[in-house]
């Protein structure tokens, strides 16, 4: 079950837990983005799911 969300400001949603969103968040910014993010920078932008 997914504990955390990231929203991108293009509308990009990714929810999951820690690796989970490593992954997605890194891949979605890479590809749609042209930049890199860090294991850390990805997860800082992590909110609860409520």
């Amino acid at each position: 079950m997914p504990n955390k969300v990231i929203r991108c400001y293009c509308g990009f949603v990714a929810e999951g837990d820690d690796g989970q969103l490593v992954v997605a968040v890194q891949g979605h910014v890479r590809e749609v983005h042209q930049m890199e993010y860090t294991r850390e920078q990805v997860l800082a932008m992590a909110e609860p799911l409520d």
